[in-house]
């Protein structure tokens, strides 16, 4: 089963959605109350085989006089679903370019939309609903179950044992035989308790292992069927899994939630709509890469051999996560303020949120992004922002919910516009001394992206040299030598300035004295050439001074106070542009 378009209104903090997921595998990303783990929330109350008890807070701004109404429309039905002795009056058609019909043509894909009302009464009504058809069907748990919903979303551990609503129940054999092969079971169980002679419980367990392997569970030695005594009197709930003798549910928080995942999922034989909030929660970096490569594969699997695939919505605040996700399965939600209109978008363009996901992927969790030219420009900002909290009240711009992301030199441009495309507030930090296209100019432009750039064709070395005291420049060296080596820095300078020679002094301030017939307009240009690893006529570019992140960032504090020397630079002008552009 697929969703392949879900309807939303009045439900919580979304006033309206209206979503075409277009994938079997999507994660949702996106700024803190935008609507992430509502929008599974929907999905869940609509399909969901459960009860659900709907109190005001459920709607939207607790008024009950405007009615909670989700519709799923969901495809890849399974054939129970399409017969009509069960719910294949109510198909509809689902065309290939997306679109809803009530009279399916021959090349429509065979949908059923399921409709959740609720009003003041906060009683649920569940219906499948077609235009064709007089009156909608009210759907009962049962019928709700055939949709294969499994939710991750705390820990539930009640699917580590045997009892009654628990998957492990429908793994120990078919759904025609498990209530009776469970009673032989249980009367096994009272009788002299060797559960794992029981060929029903231990083949459901090692199932159970194998899949919870799959996922990335931590399995110390063998799951097997064992006694909980105690907890609810002998009774089926008694019955629960086991990891070397140890019960499952003492297992750490990310065990049992992978567990639990791959046991919901693995019940399901035509292709689980599986939903998981916050997937990180509980794993280790390598733990989440692993599970969702596991998802991922599972899919590929499924499609290869023909058979349903299912489908995985997911969100996070991992980039990990959303690294291992990959851009085609990113779907970012944003919300829009007054109204409360949600959106979900897909990226247009793959390989600026590639080269993103590659850089700086934690930028994708705000709400503004401020996008660099490159390694330089970014370590270099992110110093120099521990120094502006001080000028706006304490206030740093993570809680103002804003992010400084690595542009990958000229493809900054096309980053700030698929960022701004997905919702994002964009602007771009860049040097002047290599000018944008005319069409680059004009695309930016268009979608109100500013662009702070030093002015007088500099880049950052040149602006940060050129704007630099004779005390700051003796400081700039001191640092570059640290970091790079005494030798590296003079063969540099002497390839660049041919009459140069170099004497360390070694009085109260520990520096080098430059000797040449430059002045020092003149010498300032050089080093900056130096330091960027502009060539001199004829030769090989030279390794940049500056150009690593870290580097960069401990250049901040220097920087900082070149800027303050120099208020009226082209420096120190761009960096306060940038500034207010964060703070706006």
């Amino acid at each position: 089963m697929q969703i392949r378009q879900i309807k939303v209104s009045n439900f919580r903090g979304i006033k309206s959605l209206d979503w075409k997921p277009g994938s079997p595998f999507c994660c949702l990303i996106g700024p803190g109350d935008s609507g992430k783990s509502t929008v599974l929330d929907a999905v869940e109350a609509a399909l969901s085989s459960r009860w659900f008890a709907f109190t005001e807070p459920d709607f939207l701004a607790c008024d009950t006089t405007r009615p909670i109404v989700i519709e799923a429309t969901i495809g890849e039905l399974s054939k129970a679903l399409k017969s009509d002795e069960r719910l294949g009056l109510y198909v509809r058609g689902w065309t290939s370019a997306g679109e809803l019909r009530d009279e399916p043509e021959d090349d429509d894909e065979p949908v059923l939309t399921v409709r959740l009302t609720v009003d003041a009464s906060m009683e649920p009504v569940w219906e499948l609903t077609c235009d064709r058809v007089d009156d909608p069907r009210t759907l009962s748990n049962r019928d709700r179950a055939l949709f294969g919903l499994v939710r991750l979303a705390g820990e539930d551990a009640r699917h580590l044992a045997w009892g009654q609503g628990s998957v492990l129940s429908r793994l120990t054999g078919d759904t025609h035989e498990a209530s009776t092969r469970l009673a032989h079971a249980y009367k096994a169980a009272r009788e002299n308790a060797k559960l794992d002679e029981i060929e029903s419980l231990a083949k459901a367990a090692k199932k159970a292992e194998e899949f919870a392997k799959g996922l990335g569970a931590y399995v110390e030695g063998s799951y097997e069927p064992g006694l909980e005594l105690g907890r609810s009197g002998l009774s089926s709930g008694s019955i629960a899994l086991h990891d070397d003798g140890v019960p499952l549910r003492l297992a750490g928080l990310g065990t049992r939630r992978l567990a639990t995942l791959a046991i919901q999922k693995s019940a399901i034989s035509e292709g689980a709509i599986v939903l998981v909030d916050e997937i990180e929660n509980g794993l280790e970096p390598h733990r989440i890469i692993g599970a969702i490569a596991q998802l991922k594969a599972d899919q590929d699997i499924s499609a290869a051999a023909d058979r349903p695939v299912g489908q995985v919505l997911m969100t996070t605040h991992s980039d990990v996560a959303i690294a291992e996700t990959g851009p085609e399965r990113l779907r970012v939600v944003q919300m829009t303020r007054p109204g409360r209109q949600a959106t979900v978008l897909a990226p247009t363009a793959l390989e600026p949120i590639r080269v993103l996901l590659r850089f700086t992927p934690r930028a994708l969790f705000s709400k503004r992004i401020l996008v660099t030219e490159g390694n330089t420009e970014l370590g270099l900002l992110l110093g120099i922002r521990e120094h502006w909290p001080a000028r706006h009240a304490g206030k740093p711009i993570e809680q103002l919910g804003v992010a400084i992301a690595e542009g990958n030199g000229a493809q900054a441009p096309a980053m700030a516009l698929t960022l701004q495309e997905l919702g994002f507030q964009t602007a771009i930090f860049r040097d002047s001394d290599t000018a944008l296209s005319p069409a680059e100019q004009a695309s930016l432009a268009a979608a109100s992206i500013q662009v702070f750039e030093y002015a007088g064709n500099l880049n950052t070395e040149q602006s940060i040299f050129g704007a630099a005291p004779d005390d700051l420049v003796q400081e700039l060296l001191v640092y570059a030598r640290s970091e790079r080596g005494d030798d590296f820095i003079d063969n540099s300078l002497v390839a660049k300035i041919t009459d140069l020679s170099v004497e360390r002094v070694r009085d109260h301030f520990k520096g080098w004295h430059l000797f040449t017939t430059l002045d020092g307009s003149q010498l300032r240009t050089a080093i900056a050439d130096v330091a960027c690893g502009k060539p001199p006529p004829g030769k090989k570019d030279k390794k940049p001074w500056f150009k690593d992140q870290r580097i960069a960032r401990g250049l901040a504090p220097m920087v900082w106070r070149i800027a303050e020397a120099s208020p009226g630079s082209p420096l120190a002008t761009t960096l306060n542009q940038a500034e207010a552009w964060l703070y706006a």
